[in-house]
């Protein structure tokens, strides 16, 4: 009877080690998207979630969208000089809610806050980076991070905390066990997932890491987008405002419906990183207009997925190449296939790794 109970008791015990209160630090729209099946996923297995986000209207949108809830932690003040204090001041609102939340573990894609927090109350911080360039981030982190996970494309220099996994950000959410896109939607948006049709993204330049870069030249827009429009019906997507001369091409979308209307198009052109990748990884002929480099971008690229240039008229060059190959869409189909069979589910392995940290609880 007593071994009988012993078993019971230890069973119980095991059970426990899988129950953990997990903080997830948000700052970016990818990052609701990156985390949300995770969050789903954790949540079935009986861990309690935590979000922690700032004040912009895309990422609350979102978050809510999804239903997640959420917990707004910000300095207000945008100032770039005092960028070190406003860096102190959310260490010490997001510490203060961790003294009442209690988590067992923090993580976030590249969140300095997490890993600094973390620190201060002893609680191990998972840091997801898939950012080359973010060498001054990297510096305030990594010292403080427990581990911080990456793809296998990641092409800067490793720390010693970092692991690498063969996948990027975006097979978290766009991995075929986690979407499927569907027409109907499209439809339901005036828009027609049949025809031929083009998807331009512009960004609005004022990151921190958009410093000393650039995008197509702005002087060649209107030119640009006619241009493209001369073989495909084209919706432009901006983060700042429209010019008047082109606001008849303005994509008018709800946020969270933006993969089902990549998955269809004949062609995704645009600056920001993060949207060229999605479209890539749906399958879409890409052409990613910016001086950053990414070791993610270049790997869609070595795929066939995607090309990149810092040159408006090459982009003009790649975008028309593609539009008029009509077997672009089918030849980047076949490449995705291939992507897929070499790279993993992100969303899994995200959950794998969470539960081996309340394993080892």
């Amino acid at each position: 009877m007593i071994s009988i109970l012993r078993f019971v008791t230890n069973c119980f015990r095991s059970m426990a080690l899988y129950k953990m209160r997990i903080l997830i630090d948000i700052f970016h729209p990818a990052d609701v998207h990156f985390f949300r099946n995770a969050i789903t996923e954790l949540q079935k297995r009986g861990h309690t979630i935590a979000v922690t986000t700032r004040d912009v209207g895309i990422v609350t949108g979102l978050l809510s969208h999804f239903g997640i809830p959420y917990t707004i932690i910000e300095c207000k003040t945008k100032n770039r000089l005092l960028s070190p204090l406003r860096l102190f001041a959310r260490d010490f609102l997001l510490w203060r809610f961790c003294k009442k939340y209690n988590p067992d573990l923090l993580s976030g894609v590249n969140s300095v806050y997490s890993a600094h927090v973390g620190k201060l109350i002893r609680k191990p911080s998972v840091i997801w980076d898939h950012t080359d360039h973010y060498r001054l981030l990297h510096k305030l982190t990594r010292p403080f991070a427990t581990v911080v996970y990456s793809p296998d494309c990641y092409y800067a220099k490793p720390s010693k905390k970092q692991v690498f996994y063969p996948g990027f950000h975006e097979l978290a959410y766009l991995h075929p066990n986690r979407f499927k896109p569907d027409p109907n939607i499209v439809k339901s948006l005036g828009i027609n997932p049949n025809e031929k049709y083009c998807i331009i993204r512009l960004s609005a330049w004022k990151a921190f890491h958009d410093i000393g870069q650039h995008g197509l030249n702005r002087k060649k827009l209107i030119d640009f987008i006619e241009n493209i429009s001369q073989h495909a019906t084209t919706y432009l997507s901006s983060e700042s405002s429209i010019v008047p001369e082109l606001k008849q091409y303005e994509l008018k979308i709800p946020a969270h419906l933006i993969h089902h209307v990549m998955a269809f198009a004949s062609l995704y052109v645009g600056e920001g990183a993060s949207m060229a990748s999605e479209s890539a990884t749906l399958g879409v002929p890409s052409v990613y207009i910016n001086t950053l480099k990414l070791g993610y971008i270049n790997m869609l690229e070595k795929y066939k997925l995607l090309k990149q240039t810092t040159d408006t008229d090459e982009a003009i060059e790649f975008c028309t190449q593609w539009l008029k190959d009509p077997l672009s869409r089918q030849k980047c189909q076949e490449a995705r296939k291939k992507l897929l069979s070499e790279k993993i589910d992100v969303t899994e392995f995200i959950v794998d790794t969470i539960k081996k940290f309340s394993v080892n609880k």
